[in-house]
């Protein structure tokens, strides 16, 4: 039976932690910590112009905002979640996990489920649809044990 190797990834919408879990005293290894700026700007920051304007079709033809059809937030998001799902990739690739726990705000997670190859979901042990990111690591590492190392609790 091959040794286990596992990687934690803790993250929310702009915002992730990677871990590796192991060794004798079972903590978390900080690995490496992204914030992703352009996710956490306003939406309005993120959109070069303003709005275009329209005219009404209601009675006084009067003139007002377009809304854009997707919130640049939330593709700055997506974009983020696609940029783990090429770590997590490359990470396999290179063979430094071969168990995968994800722990993500529920949004976040989902994005994570629609962008990662097959081969990564193949290695996903566990999901966590919490968003933790903002705990310190020992009281993550306590929240974690069970769901990481089950034969301890």
């Amino acid at each position: 039976m091959p040794k286990r190797k596992v990687w934690v990834v803790v993250a929310d919408g702009a915002h992730a932690r990677l871990f590796r879990a192991g060794g004798a005293d079972h903590r978390l290894e900080p690995l490496r910590e992204e914030v992703y700026d352009p996710a956490r700007r306003k939406g309005l920051d993120l959109v070069a112009d303003r709005p275009g304007r329209t005219f009404d079709r209601s009675h006084d033809q009067g003139r007002h905002a377009m809304e854009p059809d997707t919130d640049p937030k939330r593709v700055e998001k997506q974009r983020f979640a696609r940029h783990l799902a090429e770590v997590l990739e490359t990470g396999l690739n290179e063979g430094a996990y071969n168990e995968l726990v994800l722990v993500a705000a529920p949004r976040t997670l989902g994005d994570l489920r629609a962008v990662l190859s097959e081969r990564v979901r193949t290695h996903v042990r566990r999901e966590i649809d919490k968003d933790l990111t903002g705990l310190p690591q020992t009281e993550l590492e306590a929240q974690l044990r069970p769901v990481i190392w089950p034969h301890l609790a």
